[in-house]
């Protein structure tokens, strides 16, 4: 049975799992580097380099520069609507799971201020966790409004397709070395992956099962990914919810500030068969860490810049 991280508006509801990048991890046989020669061995290096960042991840927020342009089905091409959305976006473990999970708060909309620039997201997990959490996804409801198009989705989250690769999940996949030299890297290989096994980590209209392909591109050597691809399809329910094709990749690069490696970059493709289209693009730049700081005298804290 997969955890149940709160209702999510749309069609896309999944365990909205992110991770971040901490160092590069290699795995070492009498003091040298092993080089791993197969893609279980490639697999396997991935999947303990995403687990080790579970637990040396802290609190991460960014902020988020996101663009989407919709095509009605009659206008492909000429004058799409258009959005630009400013953010601040935040990555929380949640508490008793291995997850973390996405909150995007937004402050500006097609370069008008819609609430004043404040880490508020950040600010609630100051309290009790379970009220942070409620309040933190009315925030998110409130910004999904934004979206554009018809189709309803919550897996933008640009850490999400990292979760595969997780112990916990891995074994739901099968993988298939597709080439190599990938991401600028001659090191990485390309792998494409399935998921084979019920129920399916992310889920659709009532329920159904949506299952999960595309690919990763890894650094054979350290495990450290450097590229993630999701496709998903969506059924037809009646006049309810069109049939979708739907594909997010991100790019990841290593930001000197909190020395991780963090998604640089999340493009998206909605394709409604027989309707829309929505294409997008977000950037993500000012990254920083924060921690706890609390009043002993009153119990109170804040949240402060490492």
């Amino acid at each position: 049975m997969q955890p149940n991280y709160g209702a999510r508006p749309g069609w896309l509801r999944g365990c909205v799992v992110g991770l971040l990048f901490a160092s590069t991890i290699s795995v070492t046989v009498g003091g040298t580097a092993a080089q791993p020669s197969t893609l279980d061995d490639v697999i396997a290096l991935a999947s303990a380099y995403v687990e080790n960042l579970f637990g040396e991840l802290s609190t991460i927020v960014t902020e988020e520069d996101y663009r989407q342009s919709y095509f009605p089905r009659a206008s492909f091409t000429n004058n799409p609507r258009r959005l630009r959305l400013r953010s601040e976006f935040l990555l929380v473990l949640l508490e008793n799971t291995s997850a973390w999970t996405g909150f995007r708060d937004i402050f500006e909309v097609n370069g008008n201020r819609v609430r004043d620039r404040q880490d508020r997201l950040a600010e609630l997990f100051l309290g009790d966790t379970d009220d942070a959490m409620r309040q933190a996804q009315r925030i998110v409801d409130e910004s999904s409004r934004y979206n554009l198009g018809t189709t309803g989705r919550t897996f933008n989250i640009p850490t999400y397709a990292l979760s595969y690769l997780h112990p916990s999940n891995v074994q739901r996949f099968v993988f298939e070395k597709d080439g190599e030299g990938c991401g600028d890297n001659r090191a990485a290989w390309d792998i494409s992956y399935e998921e084979v096994d019920v129920p399916t980590i992310t889920r659709g209209f009532q329920n159904i099962n949506l299952p999960s392909r595309g690919k990763f591109c890894i650094d054979s050597d350290t495990g450290t990914i450097l590229k993630t691809e999701i496709r998903l399809s969506h059924p037809a329910f009646g006049s309810a919810v069109k049939a979708t094709d739907a594909t997010a990749t991100v790019t990841f690069a290593l930001d000197p500030d909190v020395e991780l490696w963090v998604p640089n970059e999340m493009r998206e493709r909605y394709q409604e068969i027989a309707g829309g289209r929505t294409i997008s693009t977000a950037r993500y730049s000012n990254y920083r860490k924060f921690r706890v700081s609390t009043n002993e005298g009153t119990g109170g804290g804040r949240v402060l810049p490492e």
